[in-house]
């Protein structure tokens, strides 16, 4: 998909989240059905997901200067850290409400619940299609919002099935605990991506090893060091390395063939300084 369908795709999908949010808070409310409510929860947290992405992709679109030579890529990174954050908030939430309920469980409407969570998966199911295959951090952290709403759907499609055939009010709160469980893993994946990538740590698509032994395996080239890898606020792979020769006169012919052994690695933005190799 292309960044002009992804960034379509944002907007159709927080309006339809922030619509149907107010449906199921309502039907939550009428209900007093945990699952639903906490799944009405996560939506409007899903519906802040998406405002902070659309903000963070407007920053992130401001050009490069001379104070800002990266340019402001990195805000969709925060962006998603934030998000992910806000994962592990709503997921205490879930946990708190659910534990009150369980020593005193109330009536659950659960053919309410039941419809009202169809339509949430069915709409969830729709997003996740709309924002699936992006490769931009901040659009995956809101994927992930949708995934644990729709895991929160099927929760309360359950509990509503359950309490309409058993009567069980207990399995209200309990398939919340589940959900406050994927939240919180999702939550963890998120902090986890947007703190090795905002310390720069070789991206995990990559590995240094094999970058090297590709590098070295050229002829000509008889040492690397200071070698580092990192992914740029654009999203693009990069690489910087010191290259010891034992000629520095066969370096302009050996750079291109050295750089278009690291475009097969992907790792189209790269700079590498030649040193002649030292002798003891």
């Amino acid at each position: 998909m292309s960044h002009a369908d992804h960034h379509h795709s944002l907007n159709a999908a927080f309006w339809l989240t922030a619509v149907f949010a107010l449906v199921e808070l309502v039907g939550g409310l009428m209900a007093n059905s945990l699952a639903l409510l906490a799944d009405a929860g996560h939506m409007m947290s899903d519906v802040a997901a998406l405002a902070l992405a659309m903000l963070a992709r407007a920053i992130a679109a401001r050009p490069a200067h001379a104070q800002m030579t990266y340019g402001y890529g990195r805000a969709k990174v925060l962006a998603a850290q934030f998000n992910g954050m806000a994962l592990w908030f709503l997921s205490a939430w879930i946990i708190w409400e659910a534990v009150g309920r369980l020593s005193n469980p109330p009536v659950v409407q659960g053919m309410l619940v039941l419809w009202i969570a169809a339509i949430g998966l069915l709409i969830n199911l729709i997003i996740m299609r709309w924002l699936h295959g992006s490769h931009d951090i901040n659009t995956r952290a809101v994927y992930w919002h949708v995934l644990g709403d729709a895991f929160g759907s099927v929760a309360a499609i359950i509990a509503g099935a359950v309490i309409l055939l058993t009567g069980w009010m207990l399995i209200d709160p309990l398939l919340s605990f589940l959900v406050a469980a994927i939240l919180a893993w999702g939550g963890w994946r998120l902090v986890r991506e947007t703190t090795l990538e905002l310390m720069e740590a070789v991206p995990k698509e990559l590995d240094c090893d094999k970058v090297v032994q590709a590098l070295q395996s050229m002829e000509g080239v008889v040492g690397i060091h200071h070698i580092h890898l990192w992914r740029l606020p654009i999203g693009k792979l990069a690489m910087s390395a010191h290259i010891q020769v034992d000629n520095k006169e066969q370096w302009a012919a050996l750079l291109p063939l050295l750089l278009e052994i690291l475009k097969q690695q992907n790792i189209e933005h790269a700079t590498l300084q030649p040193e002649l190799r030292c002798y003891d």
